[in-house]
Parts: C-alpha cells; structure tokens; sequence
C-alpha cells in the first residue's frame, strides 16, 4: 500500500489546463486528498488584459478553493505558476521556468484543450494537437519525470460502434508528423478550408485533433511512461468538491443552464439513445488512480464513461432537467421549462423558429418598448441553436464505450489504496444527480442563493401565461382552418 501512495510522496507535479473545468477539480482534489504532495505548477497565460500574476490571484480567490481554505489553507501555498501559453513555442517559458520545470517535475496531467466544436482547424490543431506534441518533446529533458496523463476524449474514434481501452489508428488514416508539418507550412486559412476534407468521419475539429493527438502520445510510450484518460460528456461534480460544482457552459451544461430559463423548446437528437455522461469528480478519481498505471513500453487507457455501467437515455436525462428546473426555478426564466426531441432536422428547424426565435422576438420588441435594461433574448437564442447543432451528432448517434478500468479501481479502492477516492457508478441516481446539477447552475452559474421555495412565485406566473399561449395559438389555429 505504501509503495502505491509514494508517487505522491514529496512529488512536484505540473498541470496544463489547471484553469480549466477538469484541470481545476483534479488541482482541488490533489491539495485536498494528498498533502504529501510537495508543490503543484501550472501554466497561466495573459488574458483579455489581464497579467498572468493578476489571473493566478485571481485563481486562488475561486469558491471551488472554499474548503480547502476554510481547512486547510497553508495547502494553497504549495501551487505555483508559471506565465506562458501552450500555444507558443517552449509554451512561452523563459529559461530559467523551462530549467526550473525540467528539473523538478515528477507527475504531469495534460488536460489542456481546446473544446469548441467548432473551432477552426488551425487553432484545434495548434492547441489539441501540437502543444501535446511540444510537452512530449519538452519531458524528455525531465530528468525525474516518473508518469505522464493524456486527458483525450472518449470520442476520438467516432468512426466505431465499439471503442475498447486501446490506441486505435486515426480515421481516415493521418501521419501525424506530416500533419503537423502541414500546420506549419499551409497558410492558415487554406488549411482550415481543407478541414472537411480531412476529416473523415469526424464531425468537428475537436474531436479530429485529439484523434491525433492520441497518435502522438502513443509515439512516446517507449520514452515515458504514459497513460491516457478519456472521458465522454463531462458534467457537474457528483460529491466532491460540492455536490453540483459546475464553472463553465460547455456542452450539455450549458443545455440544460438554457432548458430551466424555458430557452429551448426543440433539440435536435434520438430521445432512445444513450446520453454518456460522467460527472467531474469521477473523471479526477480516473486521473488520479490511472497514474498508477504508467510503465514504459505501453500505454494503458481508461474510457471514463457511464453508459456501460449504469446508463440514461437522452429522454431520462431531459426530463429530469424539466423537472427539476421547474421545482427549482431560476429567476433568469423566460419561458416555462419545456421542450421536445425532434430527429427529422426540417421539424427540429420549424419547431426552432416557432418556439425559439418568434418568443424571443416579441421579448425583445417588448424590451425596447419600455426601455428595459434587460438582455435581448434573440442573440442568446441564435447562440444556443448553434450549441444544439454542434452537439446534435452526439445526440443523434451512440457509441458502447468498453470499461474495464473500473476494475481496476474497484481493487485500488477496496484494498484501502485509494480510501479518499470513489469509481462507483452503479450508485449514481441519476434523479437526485440531476438536482444537484440544476441547484449547481442556480448557484454557481446563476450566482443565485438557493432555497426551496426560491422564485415559485415565478414559475407558476409563467406557467400560466405558457398555457395562455399555447390556448390562444390552438383557437387562432381552429379559427383560421375552419
């Protein structure tokens, strides 16, 4: 048991994407869970006008630090950070950083990426794809560097039914070396033109990059012992750091953030599939024990998914969030929580102009008619629909995400090596989870104060003037066809 807990021991541990959703539940986790760790890095870039040590102080001020600060705050002292951007060459580090770096790190969790679906192909490729390959490059003048953690996604292969723990090769077939030659040498906006060409059978950049990016991390297996984690559609925290911790939009977050305000009425996707959804702190556990794995000469892989275990259907999940959403109502709502799944792309457009845009343009003719200080709902609208559509080849299709690193886990905790960690998914009741996420994206989206009986007033007002409407348009229907 000791010989498994002293990676930790003293370790220096670096990680790119710490500002990020999963990089900053796994820095969390680590201060909280491990306090033999010896010092964590990360890597933080200027942004929109602000310093990178503006930013760093700016980190440590966040509400996910609450407990550590409140118990232990001395804990916080052992991050540290360095100013540089992956995207640069060397990450932007000046000598004595890189120096600094090289010498000392142990551990690294590459969870940097980029994660719009709809990014360009320079930029996904810059940022998912060579930066992975700069960091490789950079470790092999890491003198103590002891484990290596690829976070990728569970749906780089999206081009197979079956997706086991193994590397499988890109589709269509790419070398990665000439690819990412062909990042340096093509213009950028040639190269982005050439996207759907090359892509295959992935639909966005995003997951084509990381396709790649898998390609070069199995390159190094035999220079550094190297494991890769790959979660499929990362949600709010099931326990830890508090139930229903969420800090970002993205993906079906943001969703189900505009399904309780009422903004989604259609959503393009097939209500019987299975939604593969994984909480965030089950996908830091995976991290934080996958480590272990890490031996030279071949890499080992978790899928970090949930559809094997104990899996909900994309029906299940969307009504939980209605009902949830309208037990626990946000003061954002503009429309009473109610929506449909639609698979024909003609009645998902007609019911989007119908139940999205036309409310929304009245809003917004309201809103300049009185003056209102509010929002304009119509760019919000148009916002989301192109979330739904980026999002719509998932809900549209289903993978079986083969599992067996759960086994593994199972061991690891059951033999008191991980007492501190959970990986058991067959416990996740998806009814009370989903209230804990809609209550998540009250508090920590909404940055509204929770309480039970918070804005039913609302709610039912809303309610009502919902079934107003739908009665009114079904009598101008029955007027106007007779």
């Amino acid at each position: 048991m000791e010989a498994q807990l002293d990676i930790y021991k003293d370790a220096v541990v670096f990680i790119t994407g710490a500002t990020g959703f999963v990089g900053k539940a796994l820095l969390e986790k680590l201060l909280w869970s491990f306090p033999q760790i010896k010092r964590i890095h990360m890597l933080i870039r200027a942004k929109a006008g602000v310093s990178p040590e503006q930013r760093f102080q700016n980190f440590l001020q966040n509400c996910i630090f609450q407990r550590l600060r409140s118990e232990y705050p001395a804990r916080l002292q052992k991050i540290s950070y360095f100013a540089g951007n992956i995207e640069d060459d060397n990450f932007g580090l000046n000598e004595r950083d890189r120096g600094e770096l090289c010498a000392q790190v142990n551990i690294i969790f590459h969870s940097a990426a980029t994660v719009r679906f709809n990014e360009c192909l320079n930029v996904a490729a810059r940022v998912n794809s060579v930066a992975t390959y700069n960091l490789l490059e950079m470790c092999r003048q890491m003198r103590e560097l002891k484990r290596f953690l690829y976070v990728s996604t569970a749906y780089c292969n999206p081009g197979r039914k079956y997706v086991d723990e193994c590397i499988y090769p890109t589709l269509p077939p790419v070398d990665w070396q000439q690819f990412l030659s062909c990042t340096k040498k093509i213009p950028e906006d040639y190269l982005n033109r050439l996207a759907d060409y090359i892509k295959g059978p992935h639909v966005n950049t995003y997951t084509f990059t990381k396709s790649i990016a898998e390609q070069i991390v199995n390159s190094y297996r035999h220079l550094i012992p190297i494991v890769i984690v790959r979660p499929s559609i990362v949600t709010a925290a099931y326990r830890e750091p508090y139930p229903g911790w969420i800090d970002n939009i993205q993906a079906i977050s943001g969703i189900m953030m505009e399904i309780g305000k009422g903004g989604i009425s259609s959503i393009l996707g097939d209500k019987d599939l299975i939604c593969d959804i994984i909480p965030v702190d089950f996908v830091v556990n995976a991290m934080i024990m996958m480590v272990h794995k890490a031996e030279l000469g071949s890499i080992s892989i978790c899928n970090a998914t949930s559809g094997v275990t104990n899996p909900i259907s994309w029906q299940r999940l969307g009504d939980l969030t209605m009902k949830w959403a309208r037990i626990y109502p946000t003061k954002r709502m503009i429309m009473f929580p109610n929506f449909k799944y639609r698979r024909g792309a003609l009645r998902h457009e007609l019911a989007v102009w119908m139940l999205h845009f036309v409310p929304a343009l009245f809003m917004d003719l309201r809103t300049l008619l009185l003056g209102s200080k509010q929002r304009f709902v119509t760019p919000i609208a148009k916002k989301f629909r192109q979330a739904c559509l980026a999002g719509s080849f998932f809900s549209l299709n289903e993978w079986i995400f083969k599992n067996r690193s759960r086994f593994y886990f199972k061991h690891l905790i059951d033999n008191g090596t991980f007492p501190m960690l959970y990986w058991n998914l067959e416990e996740l009741n998806y009814d009370d989870y989903v209230r804990r996420h809609m209550i998540g994206i009250n508090k920590y989206l909404h940055h509204e104060k929770f309480t039970v009986d918070a804005n039913k007033m609302q709610v039912t007002r809303i309610y009502w003037f919902w079934i107003f409407a739908h009665l009114c348009f079904y009598m101008l229907l029955v007027y106007v066809l007779l």
